[in-house]
C-alpha cells in the first residue's frame, strides 16, 4: 500500500514538473514570437512611412504611362500618313530650284498655289480645282525680279509659271454681283459662294489668291449655276466641276482626278498639325514620365518590401494564435473589445436616459405652467360672466323703468 501511494505521488509530481516545463517552454516560445512580431510590425511601420514620405501617386503614373503608349502609337500612325501623302503629292507638286545668287533669301519664294491654300470642306475641292485650273501649280514669289532670277538661274527641272505679288493684277467679283447671285440661288433652293471665300490662306498672298480664285462663283446646283452665269455674266462652277462661262461655253463631264490634289493637301495639312500637337504632347509626357520613373522604381521596391513584411507578420500572428498563450491572448483581446463596446453602449444609454429625464422634467414644468394658465383663464372667464350678469340685470331694470314711464304717460 505504501508503495502504491509513493508511486502515485511520484507520478503526479513528475506530471506537474512536465507541465511546468512545457509552460516555461511555451512562455519562452511566445516571448520569442512576440519579439519577432514587434520587429515585423516595426518594419511594416517603417516601410509604410517611407512610402508615405515618397508622396508618389501610383494612379497618376499609371495613367501617364498609358498616355505615353497611346501617344507613341498615334505619332507613329500619323507619321505614316504624312509620309504616304507627302510621297503621293510630291510627284504632282514638286518644285525644286537652286539659289540663283549667293545668299539668296528663300523666304521670298512662297511656293505653289496648291500648297498655299487650305480647303475646309472636301465637297468643294473639285469645283475649286476646276476654278484654279493650271494656276494651281504656279509659283508665288514676292517680286517679279525674284521670279526672273529663278527662271534664268534656278536650274528648274520643269517649266513653271511665276506669280509675282508686286505685279499681279487681282480679280474679284463686285459685291452687288455676289448679292444678286445669292438672290438667284436662294430663289432656286441653291447656294452660291465666291470661290475665294471657300479657301484659307495667309493675307500676304491674297493678291495671288484673288488672281487665281477671285473671278468665279461656286454653285451647288447646275440650273442655278447656269442662271447666275447668264444674269450676272460671271463664271460659275458646280460642285461636280461643270463650268458655265459668260462667253456662252459650257464644259463638264467626267471630273477625272480633279479635287484629289486639294483634298489630299488638306488631309496632309491636318495630319501634320495633329502630328505636331501629338509629338509635342508626347515630348512633355516623356519628360514627366522620365522624371517620375526613379520614384516609381523606389515605390515599387518599397511596396514589395511592405508586402513581404506584412506576410511575415501574418505568419507570426498565426503561430501566436495557435499557442495556448495566443489562444488566451486572443480571447482576452476579444473580451476587452466586448467590454469596451459595452462601456460605450452604457455611456450612450446613460446619455439617452439623461436626455429623456430632462425632457420629462421639461414636460412636467410645461404641464404645471399650462395648468396654472388654464386656472387663471377660468377665474378670468368666471369674473367676466359675473360682470356680464350684473350688467344684464342692470339693463333689464332700466328697460322696465322706461317701459313703466311710457305706460304711465300714455294713461294720462
Amino acid at each position: 500500500m505504501m508503495i502504491d501511494t509513493f508511486y502515485t505521488n511520484s507520478h503526479t509530481q513528475s506530471l506537474s514538473q512536465t507541465v511546468e516545463k512545457q509552460m516555461k517552454k511555451d512562455q519562452k516560445s511566445v516571448s520569442d514570437l512576440n519579439k519577432k512580431r514587434e520587429a515585423a510590425t516595426s518594419k511594416c511601420d517603417k516601410v509604410g512611412a517611407e512610402i508615405e514620405a515618397l508622396a508618389f501617386d501610383e494612379d497618376h503614373f499609371s495613367s501617364l504611362e498609358q498616355e505615353k503608349d497611346q501617344l507613341t502609337s498615334t505619332v507613329s500612325d500619323l507619321r505614316g500618313i504624312v509620309t504616304n501623302l507627302s510621297a503621293a503629292l510630291e510627284r504632282r507638286l514638286s518644285f525644286e530650284y537652286t539659289d540663283p545668287v549667293r545668299g539668296f533669301d528663300r523666304s521670298k519664294v512662297k511656293g505653289l498655289v496648291a500648297k498655299l491654300i487650305h480647303v475646309s470642306k472636301e465637297d468643294y475641292a473639285t469645283a475649286l480645282e476646276v476654278v484654279a485650273g493650271g494656276k494651281l501649280y504656279q509659283v508665288v514669289v514676292d517680286e517679279a525680279i525674284v521670279g526672273k532670277a529663278i527662271i534664268e538661274r534656278g536650274n528648274l527641272a520643269r517649266r513653271v509659271t511665276i506669280i509675282p505679288l508686286d505685279k499681279i493684277v487681282s480679280r474679284t467679283i463686285a459685291s452687288s454681283v455676289v448679292e444678286r447671285a445669292n438672290q438667284i440661288a436662294t430663289s432656286m433652293g441653291a447656294k452660291a459662294t465666291p470661290a475665294i471665300e471657300l479657301i484659307g490662306f495667309d493675307e500676304e498672298v491674297r493678291a495671288a489668291m484673288e488672281h487665281v480664285f477671285g473671278s468665279a462663283i461656286v454653285v451647288d446646283n447646275g440650273k442655278a449655276a447656269n442662271q447666275i452665269c447668264e444674269l450676272t455674266k460671271t463664271r460659275t462652277v458646280t460642285l461636280q466641276g461643270d463650268v458655265y462661262d459668260p462667253s456662252g461655253t459650257i464644259s463638264g463631264g467626267s471630273s477625272g482626278n480633279f479635287g484629289t490634289t486639294l483634298v489630299e493637301l488638306s488631309k496632309l495639312a491636318e495630319s501634320k498639325k495633329k502630328l505636331d500637337d501629338s509629338s509635342k504632347r508626347l515630348e512633355e509626357v516623356n519628360l514627366l514620365y522620365g522624371s517620375l520613373k526613379p520614384k516609381a522604381s523606389k515605390h515599387e521596391k518599397l511596396s514589395g518590401a511592405l508586402e513581404i513584411a506584412k506576410a511575415e507578420l501574418q505568419v507570426i500572428q498565426k503561430h501566436l494564435s495557435q499557442t495556448s498563450y495566443g489562444v488566451l491572448e486572443e480571447k482576452f483581446t476579444s473580451m476587452k473589445l466586448e467590454l469596451e463596446e459595452a462601456k460605450q453602449q452604457n455611456e450612450s444609454m446613460q446619455k439617452e436616459q439623461q436626455q429623456k429625464w430632462e425632457l420629462f422634467n421639461q414636460l412636467q414644468e410645461q404641464e404645471v405652467e399650462l395648468t396654472q394658465q388654464r386656472e387663471d383663464r377660468m377665474v378670468s372667464m368666471e369674473a367676466a360672466v359675473q360682470q356680464a350678469k350684473k350688467r344684464a340685470a342692470h339693463l333689464a331694470n332700466e328697460a322696465r323703468e322706461v317701459c313703466d314711464a311710457v305706460c304711465a304717460g300714455s294713461l294720462v
